[in-house]
């Protein structure tokens, strides 16, 4: 594969990841109440995590391509 190709992949995930995040950030109702899901913050860490770990290859990737 081609940095190019790495590059657009990584973004499509990032993008991803993006819509996970929002859904985890999202106030879900429970019936009486509305109010995030306890699971959803983890969900959130994660997902941001993530992100910033394909921060990091793609800042490797575009450094390379320099």
């Amino acid at each position: 594969m081609t940095n190019y190709e790495l590059i657009t992949k990584l973004e499509q995930a990032q993008y991803l990841l993006s819509e996970v995040y929002h859904w985890a950030n999202t106030e879900m109702s429970n019936g009486l109440q509305v109010s995030p899901l306890k699971t959803n913050d983890e969900v959130a860490r994660l997902m941001s995590a993530a992100d910033g770990c394909i921060c990091e290859a793609l800042d490797e990737l575009q450094w390379d391509r320099q």
